[in-house]
């Protein structure tokens, strides 16, 4: 931390094979990292949990083929990394990161969505209307994301799943590889700089979400004949090789949504130690290096986390500030 002196710091530990929270939390830090670019105080690292396969080599391809420009570390030498862990009161659950995730649809505190809505003035994702929509997305290597889509960007009548689709990956800033066929209509080639391959040994499958079994299921039908709020309220797009049973759950359906992400309580975080792997942390510490604000999960504000980061950029006078000093997000 001697390479920040005098600089805000927000420091993620996340890994790539985790499915669903940490592809939140890195969405989100690339929405703050955006919208904060012009902070030259400010520092962003992510640093991985499992080096045995967030080598340099991975991480170099997965953050470069995602546009993530901030530096996420890791090394070949594990001691080190450990020793991060530890000045951290990390407790890393290996054995849940080396597991194949296969049951990550039961985890009530698998956090699966890209905590967005605040953009627009939302503070959080605890109130979904029956409006609600989202898009999920299976990549090859089994990460998922899940996106939150905007009912009132969608047509009046007859909305489809492509309106859906196309608004929704807009939105989120997520590019899409598409063709328009005369007698299939809309056909996804590539989602988020992932194209299928011209040998077909793969392809971009579409799913629907279906309310009464509570589970996804193969559309039998293209994207442009989904009807939204007809055929269903969510969609999802799978590689067709990756592991379908780890699509992620709609959050309005997810088991034990945490909605108190937003209480602030005053402690010391030296007590506490934090379980990750199936959980994740992100920390802010201050230009003293003193750890002051920890979110813990993805179900966090980012709106929160930017006024937290402006309190400590422009308007701290030190850890003994009442309001913002030493306080945990949940």
């Amino acid at each position: 931390m001697s390479d920040f002196e005098d600089k805000v710091v927000v420091i993620a530990f996340t890994y790539t094979i985790c499915p669903d929270v940490c592809l939140a939390i890195e969405a989100n830090l690339d929405y703050i990292d955006e919208q904060m670019a012009d902070e030259e105080d400010l520092v962003i690292l992510s640093i991985t949990i499992d080096p045995a396969r967030d080598t340099p080599e991975h991480l170099w391809g997965w953050t470069n083929i995602r546009g993530y420009d901030w530096p996420h570390l890791t090394s070949y030498n594990h001691s080190e990394l450990q020793q991060v862990w530890s000045d951290y009161s990390l407790l890393v659950d290996n054995d849940h990161i080396n597991s194949d995730h296969s049951d990550h649809g039961d985890h009530g505190d698998h956090s699966s969505h890209d905590d967005h809505s605040d953009h627009d003035g939302h503070d959080d994702h605890s109130n979904h209307s029956e409006m609600s929509h989202q898009v999920a997305v299976l990549y090859p290597d089994n990460t998922t994301a899940l996106f939150d889509g905007d009912h009132d960007m969608l047509p009046e009548e007859n909305a489809t799943g492509w309106n859906l689709t196309e608004t929704t990956m807009s939105m989120n800033n997520i590019s899409l590889n598409y063709s328009v066929h005369e007698e299939y209509g809309n056909q996804v080639h590539g989602i988020n700089g992932i194209d299928a391959p011209s040998d077909w040994s793969w392809w971009w499958s579409l799913h629907i979400w279906n309310e009464s079994s509570e589970a996804w299921e193969e559309s039998s039908v293209g994207i442009d004949q989904v009807m939204i709020m007809h055929d269903t309220d969510h969609i999802a797009w799978a590689a067709s090789n990756a592991n379908l049973s780890m699509l992620p759950i709609p959050t309005e359906h997810a088991d034990e949504h945490d909605d108190e992400h937003d209480d602030h309580d005053d402690h010391n975080m030296a007590d506490e130690l934090y379980e990750v792997g199936h959980n994740t942390v992100t920390f802010i510490v201050d230009k003293d290096g003193k750890k002051r604000v920890v979110f813990t999960g993805s179900s966090w504000s980012t709106a929160d986390f930017m006024d937290d980061l402006n309190h400590l950029l422009h308007h701290d006078s030190g850890a003994d500030h009442s309001d913002h000093s030493d306080h945990d997000h949940h």
